[in-house]
């Protein structure tokens, strides 16, 4: 049917790929949108299933880890990357200061 056809399913032979695919494609989207709610919203989640997610963009907003990806595919939003680093900055002063307490 036409509806069909229209309609794209992605599946991945594991879910650490999916992950992976999740992740980049916040720094190969040209306008990212909120990346901060989505970080947040993910880092919330009770049972930890958005931590290799987390995982993920923290290790893709890295210039080191990137170069050879941004090879392949072309530069990764700056705007992305700067908004990662930040958040991460935050959570890390965060939990900082919640373990001194």
């Amino acid at each position: 049917t036409e509806d069909s056809a229209r309609s794209v399913v992605y599946t991945f032979p594991h879910l650490i790929i999916q992950e992976f695919v999740a992740a980049l494609a916040q720094f190969l989207t040209p306008h990212p949108g909120n990346i901060l709610k989505l970080l947040t919203k993910a880092h919330s989640a009770a049972d930890g299933r958005f931590e290799v997610f987390l995982r993920f963009v923290a290790g893709l907003s890295s210039p080191g880890s990137a170069r050879g990806l941004e090879e392949i595919l072309g530069p990764f939003s700056h705007q992305t990357t700067c908004r990662v680093i930040d958040w991460v900055k935050e959570v890390v002063k965060s939990q900082a200061a919640n373990a001194r307490s």
